[in-house]
């Protein structure tokens, strides 16, 4: 399963230590900056060269003594990030034509030529780049943009926990901020997942495996982690004859997946930015925590926590492009006493239109409105 190209590391070549009960990646870092600077100068003497050239001199030569074990990691990991730009000629149909004629008896010269001529091809190009399709035999072309150290550091991390992970039989996963995001993904990859809210306010995740064929899911939404606002993902591995927990946690140099969008529309947006700008003490978090509601689960859009201290308020604001989720987002206010609910004004219930805790709204949700429901909830 490919994460915006890169690819889990294979067992026979992860690297980690083992430190009580934690199995702990052999991270990469700024330390190993010069060799790997020296392996992405390999690919640019390389460039419009087969791939397979590149592969043949990497295995042919010693490890790295600044990288030792590592550098297959490196190398792994450089490889995949080549094959998504390496250039690939168009030789399908040519080779089946060519191998038909040869099975019907016609001599390779002659094939070649025919090929070659209905083609609109040199006889030489044909020659040399029959096979040029295949993974080995394309053309190598500098990615955009091209492959650098840092960018490699942090492809390889991600590589390296994501196939520490494929070895994971349990994990628990907490996160705030971005919930809404990763759950989902969780679900679209078949993961059948617990969530619970922590004292904390945090989401708490919990997985079992419970299929051989489950063993890449986990890995699967460690890309997310990064765009979460703070997480901390701990799983029980076995690789080999160790066991033990893998760690993952906010700060960990990995590439991150392709940014989710952070907003689900304008009015959204505008909430955000009028909300930091009035409330300079008051931290802002996206999607939070996930809620269990008689409906299911319920994400509300932001949360509203006070700088220095003290409990923090979720608002939900529904544009209800479905006028049918009204009685689910309704459900919100008796599922949670410290949210704050924006409705459009025309939705609003006559017997909830008196609630403390319902904002109403037109074009735009009125800060100082939201601002006053949480002073008379509070006092």
């Amino acid at each position: 399963m490919r994460i915006d190209g890169v690819t889990p590391v294979p067992t026979r070549i992860l690297s980690f230590t083992k430190a009580d009960s934690e199995l702990v990646p052999a991270w990469f870092g700024d330390r190993d900056r010069p060799w790997l600077r020296d392996l992405i100068e390999d690919v640019h003497a390389f460039c419009g060269q087969r791939m397979g050239t590149l592969l043949q001199r990497w295995r042919d030569g010693d490890n790295d003594p600044r990288a030792g074990s590592r550098q297959a990691i490196a190398v792994h990991v450089l490889t995949g990030w080549l094959r998504r730009s390496a250039v690939a000629a168009a030789m399908r149909e040519p080779r089946r034509q060519l191998f038909a004629l040869a099975a019907g008896g016609m001599d390779r010269e002659t094939a070649l030529a025919q090929v070659a001529a209905s083609h609109q091809l040199e006889l030489g190009q044909l020659s040399e780049d029959l096979f040029a399709d295949l993974p080995d035999q394309r053309r190598i072309c500098l990615p955009t943009p091209s492959p650098e150290s840092g960018g490699l550091i942090s492809r390889a991390n991600l590589a390296l926990a994501r196939g520490m992970l494929r070895h994971a039989s349990s994990a628990e996963i907490l996160i705030r901020g971005g919930s809404r995001t990763v759950l989902k993904t969780a679900w679209l990859r078949g993961m059948r997942v617990e969530v619970a809210q922590t004292k904390t306010g945090a989401t708490r995740i919990s997985w079992q495996q419970t299929t051989a064929g489950a063993r890449n899911v986990l890995g699967s939404i460690v890309p997310l982690l990064p765009w979460t606002h703070r997480y901390r993902l701990r799983a029980l591995c076995t690789i080999g004859e160790l066991r033990g927990f893998v760690v993952l946690a906010t700060g960990d140099h990995m590439q991150p997946s392709a940014e989710p969008r952070l907003y689900d529309s304008k009015l959204e947006q505008s909430f955000a930015r009028e909300f930091v700008q009035a409330m300079p003490d008051w931290q802002l978090i996206r999607e939070p925590i996930a809620i269990a509601t008689p409906h299911g689960l319920a994400f509300p859009d932001f949360e509203l926590r006070p700088r220095r201290g003290g409990a923090p308020w979720l608002c939900e604001i529904a544009g209800l492009r479905n006028p049918k989720a009204l009685h689910a987002k309704l459900s919100l206010l008796d599922a949670h006493p410290r949210l704050i609910l924006c409705l459009p004004i025309a939705a609003v219930p006559s017997e909830r239109s008196t609630h403390p805790r319902l904002v109403a709204f037109r074009r735009r949700v009125p800060i100082e409105a939201v601002i006053e429901a949480i002073q008379i909830a509070t006092v």
